[in-house]
């Protein structure tokens, strides 16, 4: 009896053990899989947040080149140029000939008559503000989605905050020379900005008007 009774104890151990091991390769196997899902979503964020600052660093560096009035650089144009990518004008008659747009190119550059030049100007703004507008979207639909990665399921939530430390040192926000990470990498890329050329602009979350030095 006794050596049957230790059998059925040697059993029921090695099944416990078993279920134990098995639980212990399942939970690794999730968690793993996890960080792997964060790995994807930060370094996605990581580089969008780039591509951002760089189509905006390109759409006032660019600007004068593509419309042909280099010789009139300006802080001037580049406050128009920023409030209309701000949608400032969108309200008041938006990037017609007749609208507040075309108004404010006028009075600043009075020497601007020819229409042709105004028709260059006000494609390429239309152009490259929905161009940015289409960026800062996405970047925004992948932190939501990051977002609502991170919060789904009780057992998921607590693995990804509390073990895998997400958002991690891998979520970065480059600014400059400066690297944000993790939590406040995530906070600083909700702080959308609409148009800016400068490293400054994405560091306040606002927007100034630019000079020509601030664009070479």
């Amino acid at each position: 009896m006794k050596d049957g009774k230790i059998g059925v104890g040697l059993v029921i151990t090695i099944i416990i053990v078993c279920v134990l091991v098995f639980s212990a390769i399942s939970m690794y196997s999730y968690a793993n899989t996890l960080r792997n899902e964060s790995v994807g979503y930060e370094t996605q964020l990581t580089a969008q947040y780039l591509a951002n600052q760089a189509y905006l660093s390109a759409y006032i560096g660019g600007f004068y080149e593509q419309v042909g009035i280099a010789n009139m650089k300006s802080e001037k144009m580049d406050k128009i140029l920023t409030d209309a990518v701000k949608g400032r004008y969108e309200k008041s008659g938006g990037f017609s000939s007749n609208g507040s747009l075309f108004s404010a190119i006028k009075e600043a550059y009075p020497d601007l008559t020819g229409l042709n030049i105004f028709d260059k100007i006000m494609d390429y703004i239309s152009s490259k503000r929905e161009g940015y507008r289409a960026d800062q979207t996405k970047l925004l639909d992948m932190l939501r989605s990051y977002d609502k990665w991170r919060e789904m399921g009780i057992v998921q939530s607590f693995i990804i905050k509390s073990i895998l430390n997400v958002p991690s040192e891998r979520l970065e926000a480059r600014i400059g020379e400066t690297v944000l990470k993790g939590q406040i990498a995530r906070d600083k890329m909700y702080q959308i900005v609409l148009t800016e050329g400068t490293t400054e602009a994405y560091q306040k979350g606002t927007m100034k008007s630019l000079s020509v030095k601030d664009v070479k």
